[in-house]
């Protein structure tokens, strides 16, 4: 046992206080007296003590009740109750309220010692119960952590790859046609359609850009302090950009808006992001005639945003993987409308960055449901 350990002795009795004081230094421990609770407090407060001996009764604060403000100030100080009036109530008590244990005055120095050394010993073993409970915790987060690293590092590999694939298509298809051309491989009278063509490919090219350029944006403004943003305004503002090709279509465009809009801590950018792609793909696979429902409300602490279409719908199988980078649902890939794969992406990256969360409900011709829900 370190005879460095420091202990405290509190009795109103100055002969039990001298006589354990000089006891317990003969053996080399560091000792400290206090006549009544209030400075025995006192002195917990500024030094900090291994152990405590206490006694039961002293005016103003009894021993018991030390025992719960002394354990407030350090949990794993040991407490030992000293008296001359035990009884087996006072000793359940005072073990109820944290004692480690009991002695009877008079006691001899063995006995004391006996207490003391014993009480030092579980104050060491819970120390080092609780610090390799928490070296485990740690080596627990630090596991989790690399896990989680490793992960994110796959998924960018992953990234990449699919990138470069997606990239590279559009650029190789219109390489092809142009060399078909060049080599005068094709009449002069279906060059305009192979042209057509091209010029479609590198649209497509152009969209892919675009999209990828917007997920690097938004990852950065997460990172970034943002302003407060009108939810709101920022929809009036996409659904003006939308209103041509909604007309177009002659698609019946409901929006329903509710009366107290919160603004969020947001950039109008991200704002923007969430209601485009998702307006775009409501019109997108909305056939003419159709409707298409915008809505946004304020229940309980949150934005409640939703698209609602008439279009195509999305197959259940598929509606797992809509948020997955380049993935695009089999029917939408048969309707040769083109798309990047990005647009839910970029949606569920800016809901997810403002501690939000999507939602999906489609069915195979009866239209689609997208519900966003972000804490005001």
């Amino acid at each position: 046992m370190s005879k460095k350990s420091r202990i405290l002795v509190i009795d109103d009795e100055i002969g039990i206080c001298e006589g354990v004081k000089r006891a317990l230094e003969l053996e080399g421990f560091q000792v400290k007296i206090a006549l009544d609770g209030r400075s025995g407090l006192a002195l917990v407060k500024e030094n900090g003590f291994d152990l405590v001996l206490l006694d039961v009764k002293m005016p103003e604060i009894s021993g018991l009740d030390l025992i719960g403000m002394i354990h407030q100030i350090d949990p794993e100080i040991i407490c030992i109750m000293i008296t001359g009036y035990a009884t087996v109530e006072m000793a359940v008590s005072a073990i109820k309220q944290g004692a480690y244990d009991f002695l009877t005055k008079p006691f001899s120095v063995d006995i004391l010692l006996l207490a003391v050394n014993q009480g030092l010993e579980r104050r060491i073993l819970s120390l080092e119960a609780k610090r390799t409970a928490w070296v485990k915790a740690e080596m627990q987060k630090l596991a989790e952590k690399k896990n989680r690293l490793e992960e994110l590092d796959q998924a960018k590999k992953q990234f990449i790859r699919l990138v470069t694939h997606e990239l590279q298509s559009p650029v190789a298809a219109v390489e092809n046609y142009l060399k078909l051309i060049l080599g005068g491989y094709v009449p002069a009278e279906d060059q305009k359609d192979i042209l057509e063509k091209c010029v479609a490919r590198t649209q497509e090219e152009r969209k892919l850009i675009a999209d990828l350029l917007e997920l690097g944006y938004l990852e950065m403004v997460e990172s970034s302090k943002v302003s407060r943003t009108s939810p709101r305004k920022v929809l009036e503002q996409v659904i003006e950009e939308f209103r041509e090709e909604i007309d177009q279509k002659g698609l019946d465009l409901l929006v329903e808006v509710g009366k107290k809009i919160p603004e969020i801590g947001a950039s109008p950018e991200q704002i923007k992001s969430v209601w485009s792609n998702l307006i775009s793909n409501a019109v997108k696979f909305t056939p003419d005639r159709g409707k298409i429902t915008v809505g946004l409300q304020y229940k309980k602490g949150a934005l409640i945003g939703r698209v609602q279409d008439t279009g195509i719908g999305i197959p259940l199988e598929d509606q797992k993987e809509l948020f997955q980078e380049f993935f695009r649902a089999r029917n939408a890939k048969e309707t040769g409308i083109p798309g990047t794969g990005l647009g839910l992406v970029i949606v569920k990256r800016v809901v997810d960055g403002l501690g939000g969360e999507i939602t999906v409900k489609s069915k195979p011709g009866s239209g689609t449901t997208f519900q966003f829900r972000i804490p005001a």
